[in-house]
């Protein structure tokens, strides 16, 4: 009784609500009301998520979360944190340098993301979609544009973007850790932080439930 007592008490707060939360989770009607779910769990921190839970979520509906979220950071996101940086640049005269040279950090880091971004958008999903179809009506994938390409060497070779981002953001405030630092630079750290998070759940979604299933349906229908 008293290892009993020892290991549900061991558990911490965070694992106590999310292993309560799956126990009252609702019979679900929609797939996207499983894919609601989903990102409310993966917002608490969540990533083992049940499998009759992500079995619920249709590969199109995660497909469309993923390009909008992408839309998101390239239309809104990352406009909003350039004009942060703007903000800060222009009244460089009172900046401290080493202020800019921190933005510059995050502006490497930025190409890097657009790119894999965009590499997603006109190279993985439709690959994916072609990979839907074949299934669907034994439509062949297109060798000539894709090559040898599979799911499995991408999952494989998969960059984590998320934690190159939290590693710019640490060394970022490691650096600046008891400076003054003026208004825009501020709001330019908070964007990082919320960014950060959205890119978290982002990748959970991506890596954690779609791509696991896409390279499972590759797997049965290519060999």
């Amino acid at each position: 009784m008293k290892e009993e007592q020892k290991t549900k008490w061991g558990k911490n707060v965070t694992d106590r609500l999310l292993e309560e939360r799956l126990n009252n989770m609702p019979v679900f009607d929609t797939s996207r009301d499983a894919l609601t779910q989903l990102i409310e769990l993966a917002k608490e921190g969540m990533t083992d998520f049940p499998k009759e839970l992500i079995q619920e979520v249709a590969i199109q509906d995660l497909l469309g979360a993923l390009k909008k979220s992408h839309g998101n950071y390239l239309n809104t996101k990352l406009p909003e944190i350039e004009q942060s940086i703007y903000n800060l640049y222009s009244k460089q005269a009172n900046s401290d340098n080493v202020l800019l040279m921190l933005c510059g950090f995050f502006i490497s880091y930025q190409k890097k993301l657009v790119a894999h971004i965009q590499y997603e958008e006109v190279f993985l999903f439709p690959y994916i979609e072609s990979l839907l179809e074949f299934r669907k009506s034994g439509i062949p994938i297109d060798r000539e544009r894709f090559g040898n390409f599979t799911l499995k060497q991408f999952f494989d070779n998969h960059s984590n973007l998320e934690e190159d981002l939290n590693e710019v953001r640490n060394k970022i405030t490691g650096i600046i850790e008891g400076l003054k630092t003026p208004l825009a630079f501020r709001i330019f750290l908070t964007q990082l932080e919320h960014f950060e998070k959205d890119l978290a759940i982002h990748a959970v979604l991506e890596d954690d439930v779609l791509l696991p299933r896409l390279v499972e349906l590759e797997v049965h229908l290519l060999g």
